[in-house]
């Protein structure tokens, strides 16, 4: 178990949290409400795009835990964008229109048009005291958040580490993403870009 306050003020330089080895091998179960809703609902709006854009989605919302009851189902949200810690949602009128705009998301990152995801620029996170971690113990993470400073370079481990606060305090996120990806027959790793990842088919 980490220490609570271990992180506290620290900034990490690059994108790999030091505590938690990165896995390609967990055991990745959906649950119903993604198999029954959200993967039919993903090829009604995306059935045309490379198999890894959509497993990459696919991986994002599992993470997120999609499910009956949950804010990002609730909302139509599946990858909770522009959900917030505080507790601030963004909905989508049908869950169709919630995953255009995971894709729209990603692809902004890629096109250089989301600000949050400076591409060839320096990324700074600063380290910070999470509330939603340290209300929810069995997230089994630091609620101290460190910092990170790297290069965006559109890397999936440096995506992750700006997309998802939960994130910043381990290395489950990619994790998950790498073992998602090597169940369904392809092989991405946590320094491959999200460039190379959606085109992958």
């Amino acid at each position: 178990m980490i220490a609570k306050d271990k992180y506290k003020d620290v900034t990490i330089k690059g994108s790999v949290f030091p505590d938690a080895p990165i896995k390609s091998t967990l055991p990745i179960v959906l649950n119903a409400t993604i198999k029954t809703e959200y993967l039919p609902a993903l090829q009604r709006a995306m059935g045309t795009d490379p198999k890894g854009f959509q497993l990459l989605l696919t991986a994002m919302t599992h993470k997120e835990g999609f499910t009956k009851g949950t804010r990002s189902y609730r909302f139509n949200n599946p990858g909770n964008i522009g959900n917030t810690d505080s507790g601030a949602n963004k909905g989508f009128k049908t869950l169709d229109e919630g995953i255009l705009a995971q894709r729209k998301y990603i692809l902004d990152i890629v096109n250089g048009k989301n600000t949050a995801y400076p591409m060839g620029k320096l990324k700074i996170l600063k380290p910070y005291f999470s509330e939603e971690i340290n209300r929810n113990p069995q997230y089994g993470l630091p609620p101290f958040v460190p910092g990170y400073s790297f290069i965006f370079t559109g890397q999936i481990d440096q995506f992750v580490k700006i997309y998802s606060t939960g994130a910043r305090a381990g290395n489950s996120y990619i994790s998950t993403i790498l073992s998602y990806f090597k169940a369904n027959g392809i092989t991405i790793t946590a320094q491959s870009t999200i460039q190379e990842i959606i085109q992958l088919t």
